[in-house]
């Protein structure tokens, strides 16, 4: 009995080449027609080689999937209406066009940065490699708004919380409610990103940091000795010294 259902399973497996090797140019066909498939799939899915130039040039699924992109801020550009934005040339994962001289200009989401806050991306953003992520999605304007964080040697620098720390911006958002469902993506990095902003803030506020030293009453001399106090106890270090 076993010698037969080995007979039959060799039996098999013979007529099923003898069919591949007679009929290999339909079966490349198909082969070749799913990995096309595929790579376009793939392809729409990532643009590993698509450089980007402006907000609508960004996928959306990009900003639900929250997909982090990266690059190299050339310059930092004043705008009346927007506040300075970074102005970066993209590196996409398959960076195979690097002759192109195409760049995106991106806003720090969430925040209105003064005077103070655009000589510090001058001095310390300016020529560094940076992460972004998409926050937004826009088909209208010319920039993205995005988390940005400083590659640094030792860290990542969220530069939104950075700036807020150092009292060189202001929070324009208001902090969405907790989430119950945090299957959404988006909705969930959101909520985070806003939160730890507002904290950055409060910090500033609580410590009469820049902008703040100048818009608020100063603070009794026994809570800012309170604070100080506090603050080398624990010591506490918000920023690395690259940015202090």
């Amino acid at each position: 009995m076993a010698e037969k259902t080995a007979a039959a399973g060799a039996s098999w497996f013979q007529r099923y080449s003898d069919f591949m090797h007679a009929d290999t140019k339909g079966v490349e066909i198909v082969s070749y027609t799913v990995s096309g498939i595929l790579f376009i799939v793939a392809y729409r899915k990532i643009r590993p080689f698509t450089r980007f130039g402006q907000a609508s040039d960004i996928p959306k699924h990009f900003v639900r999937e929250q997909i982090p992109q990266y690059g190299k801020v050339t310059k930092i550009e004043p705008s009346l209406q927007h506040g300075p934005l970074l102005v970066v040339r993209h590196r996409p994962p398959g960076n195979i066009i690097f002759w192109s001289k195409k760049v995106i200009p991106i806003k720090v989401n969430g925040i209105e940065i003064n005077a103070n806050g655009y000589s510090w991306l001058q001095s310390v953003v300016a020529g560094k490699d940076i992460c972004f992520v998409p926050m937004v999605a826009s088909s209208t304007q010319a920039h993205a708004e995005c988390r940005v964080f400083l590659n640094d040697s030792k860290k990542n620098i969220n530069v939104g919380e950075a700036l807020l720390s150092l009292g060189f911006a202001k929070l324009t958002v208001a902090v969405p409610a907790p989430l119950g469902n945090r299957k959404d993506v988006h909705k969930v990095h959101l909520y985070q990103y806003y939160r730890s902003l507002a904290q950055a803030e409060r910090f500033a506020k609580d410590r009469r940091n820049g902008l703040w030293q100048q818009a608020l009453p100063p603070r009794s001399w026994l809570l800012s000795l309170w604070t100080l106090t506090w603050d080398r106890l624990l010591s506490l270090s918000r920023l690395p010294a690259l940015v202090r």
